[in-house]
């Protein structure tokens, strides 16, 4: 294993100390997300020669910017219909997605979305376009731009992760009720142009 390749795993292993101090209450499991966050911080310091100037190697001390997030449109064979997965935290629906991750590019973030919310081995065709959520949703809050890819299954091999209550394809013209996350015009917005084969960016 090269230098670049132990850096960016122990990056990973301090993005998931990072996710797991976010969304965990349990003191055990705060405890050793931080104990990994420090041993991430140590390592790269005293053996990769990678200084850190805080005591997170993610504060960002840079010119604001929006978050990116991947979704991926998959059609099925008569195109008629498009794969949602239903999401545990509000029972709504959503195209296979999520936050773009360290060490991955953009494709392979979607692609590993898909893998982990649908369980289905996936081939991205082409980009939809880019999107900027809170320009659409019109609301305050976190900014993020969406890279939409239109994907097809190769292959189906387990079930969803746990995040995820079921997955499916429904109808283009009787689309279940969207999660929280989305704005339902941006998502038609999304789906219409990678039907017609368009590619749409703002």
């Amino acid at each position: 294993m090269n230098k670049k390749s132990i850096e960016e795993f122990v990056l990973k292993v301090e993005e998931i100390s990072k996710i797991g101090l976010k969304y965990s209450s349990d003191p055990y499991a705060i405890d050793n997300y931080t104990q990994l966050q420090d041993l991430a911080k140590n390592f790269l310091l005293d053996q990769m020669d990678v200084k850190l100037n805080s005591d997170n190697f993610f504060v960002r001390d840079i010119y604001p910017t929006p978050n990116v997030s991947v979704r991926t449109v998959i059609f099925n064979d008569t195109r008629d219909k498009v794969l949602l997965v239903r999401e545990r935290s509000d029972g709504g629906f959503s195209l296979p997605g999520g936050w773009s991750e360290l060490c991955l590019s953009p494709s392979e973030s979607a692609l590993k979305e898909v893998w982990e919310e649908t369980g289905s081995r996936c081939q991205l065709v082409r980009l939809v376009g880019v999107f900027d959520r809170w320009h659409d949703c019109k609301k305050s809050g976190l900014p993020e731009y969406i890279i939409v890819f239109e994907g097809k299954i190769i292959s189906d091999d387990r079930e969803p992760c746990f995040e995820i209550l079921e997955k499916g394809y429904y109808s283009l013209e009787c689309l279940p009720t969207w999660s929280i996350k989305n704005n339902p015009e941006q998502m038609k917005k999304i789906i219409e142009a990678a039907k017609m084969g368009k590619t749409l960016f703002d």
